[in-house]
């Protein structure tokens, strides 16, 4: 009678480079709880950073991440891969991530394993570990508000990482030309918010899809130069310079302005990607234009960056594409093969991701349909129905054994469906 073979006799590279590589992260915990060994080979891959050699020589031009679409959690896929005659075929394929379907959420930040959500209404903030299938919702020291802007970190000054999480407001329903400029930081190991105190001559620039991107755990904020203008009507804001700035979590602090390789106007699309969590990456479309350039950093650091241009592409008006100035232009870009993909909406209102390359656009890929979501203005306050783009997480997700908290969101619905 020939023996049984049980899963936990597999041998390990078995289990990693067939098995492992091919499991969406969201859906490793089931795996973990096949049994005592195949728990210990995540975790030891997870550690050893072999799950992501593995993944890199099974498919090398594969990006895993997370987004939002219809105020929900996904996780994304994108897989290229080269047929016959050198033709590029893309993969991208989204799954709505169900630990967090409770909530609506409008913005996703990744640093070093951890995702930070925000949801939709601002009054709630959720870290998040795929990997432990670990959340921990977050209060605030006093409260929250619908202008803030969030970033998640690191501090690197010991052998161990102290994640962080940043909030500031700048504030315009302060009276008079002046705004109130409010700063908090929130260690993730102590649970608790300290107050800092910046005094900015600068504005970053805050709508639904301008983001932090964090790169090397600090974090980098598409800004304005302010400064006021008193007139018969009070005080107005006049932005006469764009840059960089960067949060230093070690030093936790702004640092200067870093310069962008273009100038930029309001009506202009300008977003902010990474590459490999050690570079960064910036489209700028122009509003008068359908042509738009993303640009990569040869060097980044808290005060000093250099440039250069990765793509240049003129979709042409046969593809109808069309950056939208305010919700629109989330991208991530894969180096090695000089190819971006963004994030728009196309006709008839779908979710979709277009492909483009050296030689111009390669393929589009419906994510599904788009459906209105209700949302509160930063600059009025008031609720309304956008059709919002989707929007990606530029870094590729590498799992973290970071502990944020053992209880399960679902556990707490009570209290998150009480706002």
């Amino acid at each position: 009678m020939p023996k049984t073979r049980r899963m936990s006799d597999l041998p390990q590279e078995l289990v990693g480079e067939k098995i492992l590589t091919k499991v969406p992260i969201t859906s490793v915990k089931e795996v973990r709880s096949t049994c005592k060994k195949w728990e210990a080979i995540t975790k030891s891959w997870v550690v050893l950073g072999k799950a992501a050699a593995a993944a890199a020589a099974a498919g090398p031009h594969e990006f895993l991440g997370f987004m939002t679409m219809n105020a929900k959690v996904y996780s994304l896929r994108f897989h290229l891969r080269e047929e016959e005659e050198e033709d590029l075929v893309v993969d991208v394929s989204a799954k709505q991530v169900d630990l967090l379907n409770q909530l609506e959420i409008s913005k996703v930040y990744h640093c070093d394993g951890l995702v930070l959500c925000v949801a939709t209404d601002h009054s709630k903030l959720v870290v998040w570990n795929p990997y432990l299938c670990q959340t921990r919702l977050i209060g605030p020291r006093e409260n929250f508000n619908i202008r803030d802007n969030y970033a998640i970190g690191y501090s690197s000054s010991s052998s161990e990482r102290d994640h962080k999480i940043l909030r500031f407001v700048d504030d315009y329903s302060a009276p008079g030309p002046t705004r109130v400029f409010r700063c908090e930081i929130y260690g993730i190991s102590s649970d608790s918010w300290r107050v800092l105190k910046p005094k900015p001559e600068w504005k970053i620039q805050i709508n639904e899809h301008h983001r932090g991107v964090s790169v090397k755990g600090n974090t980098y904020f598409f800004a304005h130069e302010r400064f006021v203008v008193i007139d018969d009507f009070g005080g107005r804001d006049c932005e006469v310079e764009d840059f960089l700035l960067c949060f230093d979590f070690t030093k936790e602090r702004f640092g200067p302005r870093l310069p962008l390789p273009f100038h930029s106007y309001n009506e202009d699309c300008v977003t902010l990607s990474n590459v490999r969590d050690d570079q960064l990456a910036v489209l700028f479309g122009a509003f008068e234009s359908d042509s738009f350039e993303i640009w990569v950093t040869l060097t980044v650091e808290p005060d000093h960056v250099s440039w250069s241009k990765f793509l240049l592409v003129e979709p042409g008006p046969a593809l109808k594409f069309k950056l939208n100035d305010y919700f629109g232009g989330s991208f991530f870009v894969d180096e090695e093969n000089k190819v971006a993909v963004v994030f728009e909406i196309s006709d008839p209102h779908q979710h979709t991701a277009f492909v483009f390359g050296q030689a111009g656009y390669i393929q589009s890929v419906n994510l599904g349909q788009v459906t209105k979501i209700q949302y509160l203005c930063p600059y009025t306050t008031k609720h309304l129905e956008a059709l919002l783009p989707p929007l990606v997480c530029s870094s590729s997700y590498r799992p973290s054994l970071m502990q944020v908290k053992r209880t399960p969101l679902h556990k707490r619905k009570r209290h998150l469906l009480r706002g």
